[in-house]
């Protein structure tokens, strides 16, 4: 089933979903820590644990709204399919992609070139959670979204209950 909101063509399912992501420091004095707050349009909700990368900018303080999208392919080592084709009234899309297979700066790279406004990077097979680093300047030049790392059960609930 489709549903069409003025250009921007979505799934029941990706209608149902939209995801805040906000950060949150103490004092200043610990790491900057960032929490993913899940909403679907029945005000249910759930927080996940996060990770903010060490590349590509940082979440602005009020957090950031979107839609989100499993990448396609999962991933994202190389160009990933763009989000739906959206109107200036719509949100902005996020993208969720798999660990391993490549580094986590070109998973980063290729969503944000395919159009999605973050990247949330899932471990596979484990809930610890990664700072995701690279080593690679001029791709680090090129990054521009935020991007966090969530553990496997956190990807899991999110693409059973979120999109």
């Amino acid at each position: 089933m489709l549903l069409s909101i003025g250009m921007l063509m979505l799934s029941a399912t990706q209608v149902y979903t939209i995801l805040t992501v906000q950060l949150f420091a103490f004092l200043n004095l610990l790491p900057v820590e960032a929490d993913i707050l899940a909403y679907n349009f029945e005000n249910a909700s759930q927080t996940f644990d996060d990770l903010p990368a060490r590349f590509g900018y940082r979440l602005p303080a009020e957090g950031l709204k979107g839609f989100l999208i499993n990448s396609k392919p999962e991933n994202a080592c190389e160009p990933i399919v763009p989000p739906p084709v959206k109107d200036n009234s719509s949100g902005t899309f996020i993208v969720l992609i798999r660990r391993l297979d490549c580094n986590f700066d070109i998973k980063v790279l290729n969503a944000q070139r395919a159009g999605y406004k973050a990247a949330i990077v899932h471990n596979v097979d484990s809930d610890d959670l990664i700072s995701m680093g690279s080593n690679d300047i001029e791709v680090l030049k090129k990054i521009d979204i935020p991007s966090v790392f969530i553990g496997e059960s956190s990807a899991n609930s999110l693409k059973d209950e979120f999109t």
